[in-house]
């Protein structure tokens, strides 16, 4: 164990870190990843997403929170889930709504519970659905998305907790000339993803999280005009590799500082895509029914994100959080425009 003054040096070194991380590239036009291929692009994207609007409001920063809204399988079982059957059923909406018309509309149900000595499991499905909306460049893009995981995580001891993950998803991207298709892809996921959550002092949280998928697609595009090819099939696999890592400072009771650096990088036939990002954000209790949030996320690309929302709890049974983001998915910003999100989360303890 380090003492508090050795863990507040390091909580400002990876601070340091990070911004010098996000900032290799600061010279660069904002978005600025016309470079990469959509099919590169649009995963990036994507891997930004918070499911939970408590982490959605606090910047996307939840590598270190105790909570087991975090992005760390091994916050699941951090803290013990209270309630007759120590279960906890959490349903969730968003809405991403980009400038040029493009929505996004996920659906996500999640159920956690606690079995004690054995750890606390998780499983989860997510629909997202899209409206018929034509991008920046006039073609009709579309959206379906089906997801699942199934999530364990165990505290070994009261400094030391580990979890692992498994999530599966199938998708269909659609596009279209005015009512003609022009091509459609599909695809099917398969990721890992394993966490480690260590107390670095007695108000000081360190997590790690490491994610690698791969999507093995198929794209057809048609011949349309008639050339004469006809319509033209395109196989290809997207692997995936996102490293998470941040402290979560408890400066009084649940009210945190929150701060994760994360790394990505993508490959298909295509080519390669690296991401750097930061995600930072407050989680302030004003008293226990109610929290107040905000953050923002910095990339090397000079992408700037903000984040806010609302943590409404009016029993120990339920908890409603709200959060909203602004221009969080740059990555795709050339087709879409940027983005606004709002998401509503729902707890009910049983």
């Amino acid at each position: 164990m380090i003492t508090a003054q050795n863990s507040i040096r390091l909580m400002t070194k990876i601070v340091c870190l990070s911004i010098a991380l996000v900032g290799l590239e600061n010279s660069v036009n904002a978005d600025g990843f016309d470079d990469s291929d959509f099919s590169l692009r649009f995963p990036a994207a994507l891997s930004r997403y918070s499911s939970y609007a408590d982490v959605a409001a606090t910047g996307g920063a939840s590598a270190g929170s105790k909570w087991q809204s975090s992005s760390n399988p091994a916050s699941t079982a951090w803290q013990s889930i209270p309630g007759s059957y120590h279960l906890s059923l959490n349903p969730q909406y968003s809405s991403i709504i980009f400038q040029e018309g493009t929505v996004l509309n996920v659906i996500s149900e999640s159920a956690t519970k606690d079995f004690e000595k054995f750890g606390t499991f998780q499983v989860a499905l997510a629909q997202v659905r899209s409206n018929d909306s034509d991008t920046r460049q006039g073609i009709k893009f579309s959206y379906d998305m089906d997801y699942m995981h199934a999530q364990w995580g165990k505290r070994f001891s009261d400094n030391f907790a580990l979890g692992g993950n498994f999530n599966y998803s199938s998708s269909e991207v659609t596009n279209k000339l005015d009512t003609v298709k022009l091509a459609d892809s599909s695809s099917d996921s398969y990721g890992f993803r394993v966490g480690t959550l260590y107390r670095l002092a007695k108000n000081l949280l360190g997590g790690i999280v490491v994610d690698y998928s791969w999507s093995p697609s198929t794209t057809t595009y048609y011949d349309i005009f008639g050339s004469g090819i006809g319509d033209v099939q395109i196989r290809d696999r997207t692997t995936q590799f996102i490293l998470r890592t941040g402290p979560s400072y408890e400066y009084k009771k649940d009210s945190t500082v929150n701060l994760d650096y994360q790394y990505g990088a993508l490959k298909n036939d295509t080519g390669k895509m690296e991401v750097h990002r930061m995600f930072a954000g407050i989680d302030h209790r004003i008293v226990d029914a109610l929290f107040v949030r905000g953050g923002f996320a910095l990339d090397n690309k000079s992408n700037k994100s903000w984040t806010g929302g609302l943590g409404i709890y009016p029993l120990k049974q339920l908890s409603i959080d709200v959060g909203y983001q602004y221009n969080m998915f740059p990555e795709i910003q050339s087709e879409f425009g940027r983005s606004n999100l709002v998401t509503i989360s729902i707890s009910i303890i049983l």
